[in-house]
Parts: structure tokens; C-alpha cells; sequence
């Protein structure tokens, strides 16, 4: 009887062994005690992990790595992982992140899920577009909208008490607070998106872009959750090293750019700039100094220019007084091109010589006092002056075409009134004549400060 109490006790002992051995087994190759549904999930790079490493959720263990299987096909090779969920009433959400962390530089590896986190944006209140709670969150993705995700609050706020990076985008007195969640698996969105509230087939939606407005891909996978590649250490040096070359070459393009020598001719422009400034100041006070020593002179100007239009006036007003005469209407009528007919007629009353010099005198005229009102325009502000001169070369125009048109009947007319007119002409001549070397010294005076300065 004892020594089947031994046996037995060793039988006992055997078992439990066994047991004990079995379990450290399955432990060790990562596989759980648990009914909870095995979730498989496909990495190109698991970067050294094992099975039995843990997999946490916010911090927190719920499971672990059960398998982990290569399978090779050429460029789409690819890393089965399967986990199970250990904790009860833990689910994972739809399109939560799934990636392979690391506790320290060589600490543990795991299996770290994220659930979809929720986002936040600001719009204006604008009449009665709103987003309510549980309405859908559209997105374009490949030319195509889709619903990605869902409001998950709504809050009207002061537009004073939001963010101030975000009050330059929004001029209303209210704003809209949007928190809202996407839970399309395979989609990573950027930081920062912008959006708008929309009616579309009679729902409103909250549809969102890149602040920058890029294109963005559908997401072409068959999990429910989003993937995220794990970075190899090298890889990670690789960066490290690619990002401490490009700034050793910023800083050797930034010191070649910011050497002494630059540095000096920056000073120097800065210098130059300011004497620059100083000689401009100068030039524009000698400029208002110039116009008022030349009022008299520009008066002078008005004054002869007036003169030299009143003497056109009485050539037009002769001339026309005679092309009343019903004899003299057909000739008007006839007319062609004022200037030709300007000068033929100016030929037949003065000599060739006079007709000639007078029709050069009175462009001459008019392109000084152009080019005299030009000057005081650019370097004056007397709105006076400016008018005066301005309406001086209007009347030199309008006697300029007063006398085309005049002369037009001057074949016409008898031996005494064509003396008559040939004098006037004359007169008119002689003023021309003078007025022309007014001008051009008056217009030499202004071209000359403006050759200097």
C-alpha cells in the first residue's frame, strides 16, 4: 500500500511536470489560453519581432503575438502576424493604426493598436449650414468622393476665443467647433485638414481636404485596420546620416553666402541706400525750386501761347465768316485730309520758304510744351499749375485743327481777302517763330535738370 501511494505521488508529479512543461511551451511560442477570436494582420517588415511579444492599446497590455510567418513571392513578399486579444471586453475599433513599437533604443518589442482619434476644425456660422452629430465625413480620394468617417460634435464658440491661428480664416462672430472621426482603414490623413459643411442628395455632410489641397489615393487593402510599416534602425541611421549631410551642406552654402565680404558690401548697400535716399530728397527740394524760379517764365509761356491761339482764332474766324458765303460751301464739302490740305494752302498763300518754316515752328511748338508739361507734372504737386499747363496745350491743339479746317476754303478766295489772310498768316508766323525759341529754352532748362539728377 505504500509503495502504491509512491507510485501514485510520482504519477502526480509526472502530470503536473508535464503540464507545467506544455504551458511554458505554448508560452513561449506565443500562443494564448483564450477563445477570443485569432486577428491576423499582414506587415512587410515585422523589424525582428517575435512571437509571444505583447500587443497594448493605449498603454495598456490586452494581448499577445501568437505566429509569425513569412511568405515569399517575389516583390510581394510579406509578414503574417497573428495576435489575440487576452482581456475581455476589449475591442478594437474599425481602422484603428496597427504598428511595431519599442520600448527604449533595445527595449522590448510590441504590438502597439491606436483607435481612430479624434479630429478638430473651425468654420464660420453661416446661415443655416450646420453639422449635427453622426453626420458623415466625405473626402475625394482618386477624383471620387467618399464617406470616411462621422461628426462626432458640434459646438458654437466666440470667434475671439478659438485658436488664434485659426481666426484669420474666419470673419463671423461665431464659429463652429467640429470634432469628427475618420474610420476609413488604410487612410492617413496630414496634421492639418480644412472643410466645409455641404448638402449632398439631401444630407449634409462635412467634407475635408488638405490644407494645401493635394491629391490624396484610395486606400487599396482588405484589413479592417491601418497598417503602418515599422522603420529598421538603419534605415532610421540612414535618415539620420542623410539629414546631418544636408545641413553640413546648408551651413557651408550659408557661410559661403554670409562670408565677411558679403557681409560688408550688405553694410555698404545699406549705406549707399540711405545717401541714395538723402540725394532723392535733395533732388525733389532743387526740383520745387526749379518750378517756383520758373513761374514767371512758365506764365510768359501761357501768356505767348495765348496770343499765338488768339491769332489762329481770328485766321478761323475770317476764314469761316467767308465759307459762309453759299459760294464757298462745296469747297468745305469737298474738303479731304486737314493736315495735306493745310499744307498745300499755306503754300499758295505765303512762299514755300515761310510756309514750310511756319508748319515745323508750330510742331516744334507743340512738342515743347508737351514735353515742358510733362516735366512739371512729374515734379510738382501744384494741382494749379499742373491744370494751367494742361489746358495750354489743349488750346494749342484745338488751334492747330481750327486752322486745318479753316484753311481748307482758302483756294477759294479772291485776290483781297487772300492778301488779307497771307498777313495775318504772317503775323502769325513771326509769333510762332518766337514763341518756338521761348519754348525750346524754356524746355532746355527743365530737360537739363532732369539729365543732372
Amino acid at each position: 500500500m505504500k509503495l502504491k501511494s509512491s507510485s501514485f505521488k510520482v504519477g502526480i508529479l509526472t502530470l503536473v511536470a508535464l503540464t507545467i512543461l506544455i504551458f511554458t511551451i505554448l508560452w513561449i511560442k506565443g500562443r494564448a489560453f483564450s477563445s477570443a477570436e485569432r486577428i491576423e494582420v499582414h506587415f512587410r517588415d515585422v523589424n525582428g519581432m517575435r512571437a509571444g511579444s505583447g500587443v497594448q492599446m493605449m498603454g495598456l497590455r490586452v494581448g499577445q503575438v501568437e505566429e509569425i510567418i513569412p511568405v515569399i513571392d517575389g516583390e510581394k513578399s510579406y509578414v503574417k502576424l497573428k495576435f489575440v486579444i487576452t482581456e475581455p471586453n476589449i475591442t478594437i475599433p474599425k481602422a484603428s493604426t496597427l504598428s511595431i513599437q519599442q520600448s527604449g533604443i533595445i527595449g522590448e518589442q510590441f504590438l502597439e493598436i491606436t483607435p481612430p482619434r479624434t479630429r478638430t476644425l473651425y468654420l464660420p456660422v453661416l446661415g443655416d449650414k450646420i453639422a449635427y452629430k453622426g453626420d458623415p465625413v466625405q473626402i475625394k480620394l482618386d477624383e471620387k468622393y467618399y464617406d470616411a468617417g462621422f461628426v462626432k460634435d458640434t459646438r458654437v464658440l466666440l470667434t475671439k476665443a478659438i485658436p488664434v491661428e485659426m481666426q484669420e480664416n474666419i470673419k463671423t462672430t461665431h464659429s463652429y467647433k467640429i470634432d469628427y472621426i475618420v474610420n476609413m482603414p488604410g487612410l492617413i490623413l496630414p496634421e492639418f485638414m480644412k472643410g466645409e459643411l455641404i448638402t449632398d442628395n439631401n444630407v449634409k455632410k462635412l467634407r475635408i481636404t488638405p490644407l494645401d489641397d493635394a491629391a490624396m489615393h484610395y486606400p487599396k487593402q482588405t484589413s479592417p485596420y491601418t497598417i503602418i510599416e515599422p522603420m529598421r534602425l538603419s534605415n532610421f541611421m540612414d535618415l539620420q546620416y542623410k539629414a546631418a549631410a544636408s545641413l553640413t551642406e546648408t551651413n557651408m552654402k550659408i557661410n559661403e553666402l554670409l562670408s565677411d565680404q558679403v557681409i560688408a558690401d550688405l553694410k555698404q548697400s545699406v549705406v549707399n541706400i540711405n545717401e541714395l535716399t538723402a540725394q532723392a530728397t535733395t533732388t525733389m527740394a532743387k526740383a520745387e525750386k526749379l518750378i517756383e524760379s520758373s513761374d514767371k517764365d512758365l506764365d510768359k509761356l501761357m501768356d505767348m501761347t495765348e496770343k499765338f491761339t488768339n491769332d489762329f482764332s481770328k485766321i478761323t474766324t475770317l476764314v469761316s465768316d467767308i465759307g459762309n458765303d453759299p459760294n464757298f460751301k462745296p469747297t468745305l464739302f469737298d474738303a479731304t485730309k486737314a493736315l495735306t490740305h493745310m499744307t498745300n494752302n499755306l503754300n499758295k498763300i505765303l512762299d514755300n520758304t515761310d510756309a514750310k518754316q511756319l508748319g515745323n515752328d508750330l510742331n516744334i511748338i507743340v512738342n515743347n510744351i508737351s514735353e515742358i508739361s510733362t516735366s512739371v507734372n512729374l515734379m510738382t504737386k501744384d494741382k494749379k499749375l499742373k491744370d494751367q499747363l494742361l489746358g495750354t496745350v489743349e488750346k494749342v491743339n484745338k488751334a492747330m485743327v481750327d486752322i486745318s479746317s479753316a484753311l481748307e476754303v482758302v483756294n477759294s478766295l479772291n485776290a483781297e481777302q487772300k492778301e488779307e489772310v497771307s498777313k495775318t498768316l504772317t503775323d502769325v508766323a513771326e509769333t510762332a517763330k518766337n514763341l518756338r525759341k521761348f519754348t525750346e529754352k524754356l524746355n532746355k532748362r527743365f530737360l537739363l535738370f532732369r539729365l543732372m539728377f
